[in-house]
């Protein structure tokens, strides 16, 4: 009865670990999840200091060195599921010596070993698995082509594209308790910024801001046992702002109010939220409540802020 309990235990371990390693020996199709429920991209920051067809064909590279990187180590997946079936082979050895009388656990002390030499790796493997790009990756490389043509002959832009993630306590701007002592923290996440001389003679400057809030973990009595409970940290929303500012050439143009773009105008997933044309310059934000917002977003609240903008006579 004894070797039957153990040989059973053994055998819901050959299942377990045999699916693990099965799991792990396939190609990864999805990301682990963050506290918002979205994929955990790769973490990425790019310096913006360049011609827009320099930064493309870098950033293309860069992406193409992370999946060669990737294909190189697709070759051991299958390496840990192998070693797992040695084990089961020396595991069977054992049970073949059982059947003809010989109690001996040497081989199967040799397969346990072999099992867990195929769970280091294995674990080892899917650590490093590359993660998806965000897709705010791929729209920063539309953007900078859908502006290249916009730009003053000889300059570049400047800025930069920050997708190390939103949630970092580097990028907490305040924090706050309520009644009930639970922390709230606030954070501001600069993801775009960008800035054009463009080939009219303005001058141009995007932000693309994510703002979140995030309770932080607490612990709360119960009202009905009395005992402490610790409570998890909980998302609590997030909105998007996107401040443009325009320093308008006055040898072109001269700014005039537009009924197609004014404060609380609608501009696709955006609110025109603050607008000022005071100084030669046309400052605003625009707001949006939704989790994310497409390039052709931001482009689109861009030209359509040209309508205030009426060129001179020549």
């Amino acid at each position: 009865m004894p070797l039957l309990c153990v040989f059973g235990a053994l055998a819901v371990a050959v299942i377990v670990l045999f699916f693990y390693l099965l799991n792990t020996a396939r190609k990864k199709t999805s990301d682990a999840k963050n506290i918002m429920g979205k994929n955990d991209y790769t973490p990425v920051y790019v310096s913006i200091a360049d011609k827009p067809d320099a930064i493309v064909r870098g950033m293309d590279k860069f992406v193409a060195e992370v999946q060669r990187t990737e294909t190189a180590g697709d070759k051991w997946r299958w390496i840990p599921l192998l070693i797992f079936f040695a084990g089961v082979g020396l595991m069977s050895i054992d049970v073949l010596m059982l059947l003809f009388g010989y109690f001996s656990f040497v081989f199967t002390g040799g397969g346990i070993a072999l099992w867990i030499a195929a769970l280091v790796m294995a674990r080892g493997l899917r650590k490093s698995d590359s993660r998806d790009f965000s897709p705010r990756y791929t729209g920063m490389k539309d953007i900078l082509h859908t502006l290249r043509d916009d730009l003053k002959p000889g300059s570049t832009f400047l800025g930069h594209l920050d997708l190390t993630g939103a949630l970092l306590d580097t990028k907490i701007a305040r924090q706050s308790k309520d009644t009930q002592d639970r922390t709230t923290q606030y954070f501001r996440d600069e993801w775009l910024s960008l800035k054009a001389k463009l080939y009219d003679g303005n001058v141009l400057r995007v932000s693309a801001i994510q703002k979140s809030k995030k309770r932080k973990t607490y612990t709360k009595r119960s009202h009905v046992s009395g005992k402490y409970k610790s409570k998890p940290e909980k998302f609590k929303g997030t909105q998007h702002d996107l401040k443009v500012r325009i320093v308008v050439n006055p040898e072109a143009y001269t700014i005039t109010p537009s009924v197609h773009f004014r404060q609380g105008q609608n501009v696709g997933k955006y609110t025109i939220s603050q607008l000022s044309t005071d100084g030669g310059m046309i400052n605003f934000v625009a707001s949006s409540p939704f989790d994310e917002v497409e390039y052709e977003q931001i482009l689109n609240v861009i030209k359509s802020s040209y309508s205030l903008l009426q060129r001179k006579a020549v």
